[in-house]
């Protein structure tokens, strides 16, 4: 059993890992890899997905304090909608990055789309990205600031915002495909969103290896204490074995002499008693 215990947490000190990159950057369906209405487990996280929709430059907010090559600016983040989804629902996607905030509306929003990519926000297209879990909520009451601003992206928030069901999560998009034909954002106002794989370095937990070594001083211990009272039985054996010999050596000895001594005694006895009766005849 504390072999079986060490090598479990020997197991389990490795065991909560990253994904490899082989697994996170192999392309899979959204709507095979992650159902809307269920929160975002660590095996669905970091995942590169695609689906088939279009974008909704009318639900778009901007996200602050998101950093591009060393620079802080703002993400574009809409609405999509997802062919094949359950019920419905929609994902916000951070397609763009801006330097400074946009005064204008939705059209602007269109306008900024369609330029850096050179696609209809109305045309379905394949969009390929990072699918991440939603941020926390803001912890105060001012959520949006108008234009539609935001400090996280908290899929909460925006189900309220935008009124309508949303994945549990985002997804960075990365390229857009229409015909065969992948475009990715690109322009002098906006920039596209870059979101890298997790690393793929293992991390040991060493909480873990410090219970196997336990659990192997364990084993070690109780060998020992089998090996103690296995050697202890043994010995106690082996000194009765050998009391049981004295005593029989110190028995055999006492009941030699006894015999002796009444052997003598006996001798006496028969020489008394010819004596006397000898002795008796010769005086008739």
């Amino acid at each position: 059993m504390f072999v079986l215990l060490t090598q479990w947490q020997f197991a389990q000190s490795t065991a909560v890992q990253p994904r490899t990159h082989a697994e996170t950057e192999t392309q899979v369906e959204l709507t095979e890899h992650f159902e809307p209405g269920v929160a975002m487990m660590s095996d669905q996280a970091d995942q590169m997905v695609y689906f088939t929709g279009t974008i909704d430059p009318e639900r778009t907010v901007q996200v602050e304090s998101r950093v591009d090559e060393g620079n802080v600016g703002l993400w574009l983040v809409s609405s999509a909608t997802v062919e094949g989804a359950p019920g419905d629902n929609n994902i916000p996607i951070a397609w763009g990055w801006v330097p400074d905030e946009i005064e204008g509306d939705s059209a602007e929003i269109a306008s900024l789309f369609e330029e850096s990519t050179g696609l209809s926000v109305d045309e379905p297209m394949q969009i390929q990205g990072r699918l991440i879990p939603g941020e926390g909520p803001t912890p105060n009451t001012n959520h949006f600031i108008e234009p539609v601003r935001t400090q996280m992206l908290a899929s909460a928030e925006l189900v309220n915002l935008w009124n309508q069901p949303l994945y549990a999560g985002y997804v960075v998009a990365e390229t857009f495909t229409v015909d065969g034909v992948e475009h990715t954002v690109s322009g002098d106002e906006v920039e596209d969103v870059a979101a890298a794989p997790q690393p793929e370095e293992r991390e040991v937990a060493w909480l873990n290896i410090f219970y196997a070594v336990e659990w192997f001083i364990f084993a070690v211990f109780s060998l020992y204490l089998w090996w103690r009272f296995v050697r202890d039985d043994y010995l106690k054996d082996q000194r009765e074995a050998e009391l049981d010999e004295l005593w029989e050596r110190h028995w055999r000895s006492r009941e030699l002499q006894r015999l002796r001594d009444q052997a003598r005694q006996d001798k006496v006895a028969a020489a008394q008693a010819y004596r006397a009766y000898y002795g008796q005849d010769s005086d008739e």
